[in-house]
């Protein structure tokens, strides 16, 4: 769901994935899952989780190039434009992303034709149209069992049918959650944490999980314990500009009580949903010209890129063994900087699209906190970027 003109997550039910399993199958008592396995954070059924970092998973059309990224050799899509001009380095994989920026192309025709007997034909022709890559992500997402999701990703999360313009303005949540259901229904088949980038590139990484589904990542809500934090406090249900409503949703919880909530989750959530929030600020580009007011696109992808700067410091400090698993593989490492650098993509093609932000120029100071920007640096270093 689209916040106009207050600083709320784009989110309609994200919650789905942000708060995990309701009391409705097991009374609200954490599943506890056998060693080797980890709680699938939509229906909570436990499912394994023993992939190697050895390219399993899906493999896009191309060839593995090993650790655990599956594309056709190179992570470049379409005709590309520069790659991203924020803090990446042009010589490692963060700087040398490229991808086919989305277009403007006119969408009269679509709109003429628009049915709402045909709701999925109209998504995917207008990304088609526009934004290829989310078409890509939408019928990925639609290919995913149902019955493992309570439904498909456009009938759950689609409300509006009444014209071609408000399907449009749904899109960003469509391609967001659609993204959910591709990854989580690909990473339970390939027993690992599943991200798909483009049509091309994607990566298999495991050992995401954490404490609560016997992972070795520690819960992302440990975060609002460190010292950035205060910097841009949890909302706790107030709109006030100068906290921080993300963390409402998706850092909340105790992790050392007895009830699952999002928060609980490890690294590989908070990757997969920087991903996510990648691919709706790139749809809120494509579609800009129809947003309305103010819409917190840039927002979330920046309070995302500083969730993971600041788990990652909190894990190099606070987790030893869970921070040197994570940079000592392949995998990891690859994600992390591909997404990194999609996101400041993204963030610079928009940096004069003012309809896409609400206070995220306040974020973003925080993104780029020298102190922080160096947990990225490391991660570059792991890689031998600059070696």
């Amino acid at each position: 769901m689209r916040q106009s003109l207050i600083a709320l997550p784009l989110i309609a039910l994200p919650l789905l994935f942000a708060c995990g399993p309701d009391d409705t199958s097991n009374g609200g008592q954490v599943i506890l899952c056998d060693e080797g396995e980890v709680q699938n954070p939509v229906t909570g059924d436990c499912q394994p989780d023993g992939a190697t970092n050895n390219g399993g998973g899906t493999n896009n059309g191309g060839t593995n190039n090993g650790g655990g990224a599956n594309n056709d050799g190179n992570n470049t899509t379409g005709n590309n434009v520069g790659g991203p001009d924020g803090p990446v380095d042009p010589q490692c994989v963060d700087g040398l992303y490229r991808e086919a920026p989305p277009t403007r192309a006119d969408l009269s025709t679509e709109l003429a034709n628009y049915s709402s007997a045909d709701v999925r034909g109209f998504i995917v022709d207008v990304l088609d149209a526009r934004y290829p890559i989310g078409s890509y992500l939408v019928s990925g997402g639609l290919q995913a069992d149902p019955a493992r999701f309570g439904g498909n990703c456009i009938d759950l999360f689609v409300r509006d049918t009444s014209s071609g313009e408000a399907i449009i303005g749904q899109l960003s949540t469509v391609v967001h959650e659609c993204g959910h259901f591709f990854d989580i229904d690909q990473g339970i088949t390939a027993r690992g944490n599943f991200y798909a980038i483009n049509e091309t590139l994607s990566f298999t990484c495991s050992g995401g999980g954490a404490p609560i589904n016997r992972g070795p990542t520690p819960a992302r809500s440990r975060m609002t314990g460190d010292d950035y934090s205060s910097k841009r406090p949890p909302c706790d249900g107030s709109r006030s500009n100068d906290c921080d409503s993300y963390a409402d949703v998706y850092l909340d919880g105790n992790p050392d009580d007895a009830d699952f909530q999002g928060g609980d989750q490890g690294f590989g959530s908070v990757l997969e949903e920087t991903t996510q929030y990648v691919n709706s600020l790139a749809t809120g580009y494509a579609y800009g010209d129809f947003v309305r007011g103010s819409v917190s696109e840039r927002d979330g992808i920046l309070t995302f890129l500083w969730y993971v700067e600041r788990y990652l410091k909190m894990a190099r400090e606070d987790y030893p063994a869970a921070y040197d698993g994570l940079l000592a593989d392949a995998c990891w490492r690859e994600a992390i900087l591909t997404v990194w650098g999609r996101a400041w993509l993204y963030l610079d093609l928009t940096e004069s699209e003012s309809n896409l932000g609400i206070n995220d120029a306040a974020i973003e100071a925080l993104v780029l906190d020298p102190d922080l920007l160096s947990e990225i640096q490391r991660v570059r270093d792991a890689h031998g970027c600059g070696m």
